[in-house]
């Protein structure tokens, strides 16, 4: 048997019957919610695609509760940083230095007589720029740390919560063979921890 197939014992009342994988459940609610949208008829007994099937407790749900609980055990996330990689400040001074020269060009062809105030200042951009340039680089690496530190907290949170199951008569979140149950409300506090 696989271990979705494998029913789960809630450590808190030590029943079966109204436990579910964490992550059948999210899909389920993902799933009714997409389908709403598209006002298509959902088979609740059926399950995710009809391959996984929700106990009954979870099939017989309103799409509109199911979305709700589904939304409660979501899957931790990095929070709301934009999904771009750190560049390296060298690397953005190198691409400035290579277009600088275009820029100098069209000030001289057209304005010549703003040349040197032009140098000035790029000459004190460069001066301030490599006077501060160790600090500059410390607050990269300590970012570029921070940021890798968050997403392997955030990918063991997911491995963990992975793991989890969900019982309805408690309204909570557990692993298999753990002793108790964790309150869903408390869920998010659960997976980020170390």
């Amino acid at each position: 048997m696989t271990e979705s197939k494998v029913m789960k014992r809630c450590p808190a009342c030590g029943k079966t019957d109204q436990v579910a994988k964490v992550s059948i459940i999210y899909m389920e609610g993902l799933q009714r919610r997409k389908a709403a949208h598209k006002t298509q008829p959902v088979d609740a007994a059926a399950g995710i695609a009809g391959n996984t099937p929700l106990p009954p407790v979870f099939a017989q749900m309103q799409a509109s509760a199911l979305q709700a609980l589904s939304t409660r055990l979501k899957p931790p996330a990095s929070g709301k940083e934009l999904p771009v990689r750190p560049v390296h400040p060298d690397l953005i001074i190198l691409v400035f230095s290579l277009a600088t020269p275009l820029f100098l060009y069209q000030i001289i062809t057209s304005q010549p007589g703003t040349l040197y105030p032009v140098l000035i200042v790029l000459a004190i951009f460069y001066g301030v720029y490599f006077w501060r340039r160790t600090k500059i680089l410390v607050k990269f690496e300590r970012e570029k740390e921070s940021r890798r530190l968050a997403e392997g907290q955030v990918r063991r949170g997911i491995e963990r919560w992975m793991r989890l199951y969900y019982c309805a008569r408690d309204d909570g979140v557990f692993t298999p063979g753990a002793s108790e149950a964790i309150p869903i409300d408390q869920i998010q506090g659960y997976l980020m921890q170390e």
